[in-house]
């Protein structure tokens, strides 16, 4: 390595801050050490003067053969399954998010998060501006909190199911209770949308849509008083359902109707 530092003296730089520095000259049998860990025996493309067709530049690689030479040593946990992997199949490589010699993230990532899954996932950009979304432009959330970039999982990179995923930051919502809702139960994203939404609380529509898409709804009653109750019945199923997560209680009516 240190004779590859007399021409490329600013890749060099970059390399002494990584962790494939501080581990070169830990043996790996059958493994070179060092810039040929990854770029193959530098003693012909010395002796050519630096050519190129002698020695393996990542720039000539397709994203399958370069993350192969990364597969070498990383081939453990999650990148077991890397060629089944979503990123994989859609020819997304190593060299697309790290780095060896321009790495300016933890774990040698050209970028920092979100910026770093934006550059491909303009949309979910988009969506995290929002009115409701999860924290992720606060800085309080990562994309890697629920999606493994690594991973095989099919259903969109998720570390685990749904359900799971958001029961691990919202334990009060997940029961079991007496009286169940059913959507709660089979999938949190069947009302709500992670990446953000126009509607409060991360809902795909605003009430009662979203509610009539399952609910035939029922008929009000005009209330007592000066203060009636028919208009709250037809745009806020929640002021009296507000349970809609679940609960332990009956309604007044004595039916699992989650109001209270």
């Amino acid at each position: 390595s240190e004779g590859c530092a007399v021409c490329h003296d600013e890749a060099y730089e970059y390399y002494r801050r990584t962790v494939h520095y501080k581990v070169r000259y830990f043996e790996v049998p059958g493994q070179e050490m060092g810039c040929e860990g990854c770029h193959g025996p530098g003693s012909a493309h010395a002796a050519e003067r630096g050519s190129l067709e002698k020695i393996i530049g990542f720039d000539k690689l397709t994203p399958a053969q370069g993350s192969a030479i990364c597969l070498k040593c990383h081939a453990q946990g999650p990148l077991m399954n890397w060629n089944s992997n979503l990123h994989a199949l859609n020819d997304v490589g190593c060299e697309d998010c790290h780095k060896s010699h321009k790495t300016t993230a933890e774990k040698m990532l050209y970028k920092a998060e979100p910026e770093l899954c934006y550059d491909c996932h303009q949309q979910m950009r988009a969506r995290a501006e929002f009115p409701s979304h999860h924290p992720i432009r606060e800085g309080k959330m990562k994309c890697t909190g629920c999606h493994s970039a690594h991973g095989a999982e099919p259903d969109g990179l998720l570390k685990v199911s749904v359900n799971d995923l958001c029961f691990d930051c919202h334990t009060d919502k997940q029961g079991p209770f007496l009286y169940e809702h059913q959507p709660v139960e089979e999938d949190c994203s069947l009302c709500h949308d992670a990446h953000g939404t126009i509607a409060n609380n991360l809902l795909k529509q605003s009430e009662p849509f979203l509610c009539l898409r399952c609910h035939r709804g029922h008929k009000g009653f005009e209330g007592t008083g000066s203060h009636p109750t028919l208009s709250t019945f037809l745009t806020s199923c929640t002021q009296c359902h507000s349970q809609v997560h679940g609960s332990d209680l009956p309604s007044q009516l004595g039916k699992g109707g989650l109001t209270r």
